[in-house]
């Protein structure tokens, strides 16, 4: 600021032509203020000497007048000074002008990249939970429907007591008498929740009515409706398999058997249909059966026609029951996102907005592309994506374990779907655990039938089968299991008082029978090591 008084002190003692001439070109230089109070010195410095020698004012007015016509026209001039100025520039400023343009230029393209993600609003033309709604159910009769029955049961049921964690999947003989009388009471408490379920089991199908606040899917509304009855489902399921065992224990098998039907008709009844998180519900309960049964097998002598009678009725539920999971209904959740992520033109298309971001980049060097060229795919695109996807889908799940595992479509299959979309990148890998634990419940219930079949066969002749071949032959079994994990039948040796079953597991070797054990001896059943041991029962 004091150099500048100074030169506008310095100024004043200029004749006013040449005052008025430096501030017209200063004023033309257009450019940033230090400089120009650089080029105002430089200039008025200038005229001083050149009119240092002047005797008067009127000598001093006239040299002035020459020396503005010397310089020329002050815009002219002030141009030139400000392009001398810069090209005087350092380099390193000079570079970082150019670069802080260049930042500059990037970084309003990207804002107006960014603008048209918030330019335009998706239109929420369908309620998905109504669709839903209408596929589950199918047209079929309500008075058909087994859902009201489970749903009064969920309401009725008493919550499994904490003494009972650690006996509830015990075998009453090793309990003692208090822990019996807790296992007793909890059954107990559980019958009127229990005969609602057995009601239910009576009807040919079952579906949900789904229901939501609000029509948005993916902000979890729905999925905390659904979820909220699928705990009181697995607490039932556990008191009846408690039931089984407490009634086989005091030797009414045929009633405990009967129970086992009950629990496997439920568990059908929350499998291959509606949302994968209820189907997941009914092969956690179907699981829990298959071992109780197991264990009764084990622990008591069964007759051999009620043995007879629980094959052909098991034979009967598996028959009948549709795929273990099936995927159709979770692309509610799918669609329900397109539709607000993505604008919509009319004829089915529509341009991305940020919420559908995660369905249009399978990964950070397509996002940035997408974002710098903005070729992100359109409505129709993407929702053609999702609909390739589950239609994949549904074939991978087909396929056996271990034809996925000699086709290399372990990982890779599922990976290659979802490459170009990140939220199915996601999806693959879970989608793709749920195909193997379907699996893994058809070895189960291969090995059940198989296991009763070769125990009728022994009640009839007195000797276990050389093979299976033997059970196929006798019309014991309808045909030889397969084993998923292997493509051969599951592995059937016979000793000299006991037989042994089992599948090759996860590794798709057969480890000869062989159990993975944890670091503390406890049986891992489908472990990523050893075979999976159906016959005897793991201990």
């Amino acid at each position: 600021m004091k150099a500048q008084d100074e030169i506008e002190s310095k100024l004043t003692n200029l004749p006013a032509c040449a005052v008025e001439f430096i501030r017209l070109v200063i004023k033309k230089m257009r450019y940033r203020r230090k400089v120009r109070a650089d080029v105002m010195a430089e200039l008025t410095a200038h005229f001083e000497d050149e009119l240092k020698d002047c005797r008067n004012d009127e000598e001093r007015e006239e040299k002035a007048q020459r020396l503005i016509e010397g310089f020329g026209d002050a815009k002219l001039l002030g141009v030139l000074m400000r392009r001398a100025k810069k090209r005087c520039r350092p380099l390193w400023r000079t570079a970082l002008v150019h670069s802080l343009q260049a930042l500059g230029v990037i970084v309003l393209y990207i804002v107006i990249c960014l603008s048209r993600f918030g330019i335009g609003t998706p239109t929420i033309s369908v309620n998905y939970v109504d669709w839903l709604n209408e596929l589950v159910r199918a047209d079929r009769d309500e008075t058909n429907n087994a859902m009201p029955y489970y749903e009064e049961a969920a309401k009725v049921h008493v919550t499994i007591p904490k003494e009972m964690y650690e006996i509830e999947r015990a075998w009453p003989a090793d309990l003692n008498d208090a822990e019996i009388q807790v296992f007793h009471q909890w059954i107990n408490d559980n019958k009127e929740a229990v005969e609602l379920v057995r009601k239910g089991t009576e009807k040919p199908y079952c579906w949900p009515t789904y229901r939501s606040d609000e029509t948005e899917l993916i902000k979890g509304q729905l999925m905390q409706n659904v979820i909220k009855p699928l705990s009181p489902y697995r607490n039932i399921a556990r008191a009846l398999d408690c039931r089984v065992s407490y009634k086989a224990y005091m030797g009414d098998i045929e009633f405990a058997l009967s129970d086992c039907v009950i629990m496997q008709k439920f568990s059908g009844h929350l499998q291959g249909k509606g949302l994968l998180v209820e189907q997941l519900n009914g092969i956690a309960i179907e699981s829990l059966v298959n071992k109780r049964v197991f264990m009764v097998l084990e622990k008591t002598d069964v007759p051999a026609n009620a043995l007879k009678k629980l094959q052909e009725e098991l034979e009967e539920l598996y028959a009948g029951q549709q795929a273990v999971v099936d995927l159709e209904e979770e692309k509610a959740f799918w669609y329900d996102l397109v539709q607000r992520g993505f604008t919509d033109d009319g004829k089915g298309s529509g341009r991305v907005l940020i919420r559908g971001l995660p369905l249009v980049m399978g990964n950070w060097k397509d996002g940035v592309w997408g974002f710098v060229t903005w070729s992100y795919p359109d409505r129709r695109e993407v929702t053609n994506t999702i609909d390739a996807y589950f239609q994949r889908a549904e074939e991978l799940l087909d396929y056996t374990p271990w034809e996925l595992h000699e086709k290399g479509l372990e990982s890779e299959g599922w990976e290659e779907m979802g490459k170009h979309c990140l939220m199915l990148q996601i999806a693959g890998p879970a989608n793709a655990k749920v195909g193997q634990i379907a699996w893994r419940l058809k070895t189960g219930r291969a090995a059940l039938l198989t296991v009763l079949s070769i125990l009728v066969y022994e009640k009839d002749n007195g000797v276990y089968p050389a093979d299976l071949h033997e059970l196929v032959e006798g019309g014991y079994l309808k045909e030889i299991p397969i084993d998923p994990f292997s493509g051969k039948p599951l592995v059937y040796r016979k000793g000299d008082d006991d037989f042994m079953l089992y599948s090759v597991g996860l590794n798709f070797i057969d480890d000869g029978g062989r159990l993975y054990r944890t670091d503390i001896g406890r049986v891992h059943q489908w472990a990523d090591e050893g075979d999976t041991l159906f016959w005897p029962v793991a201990k």
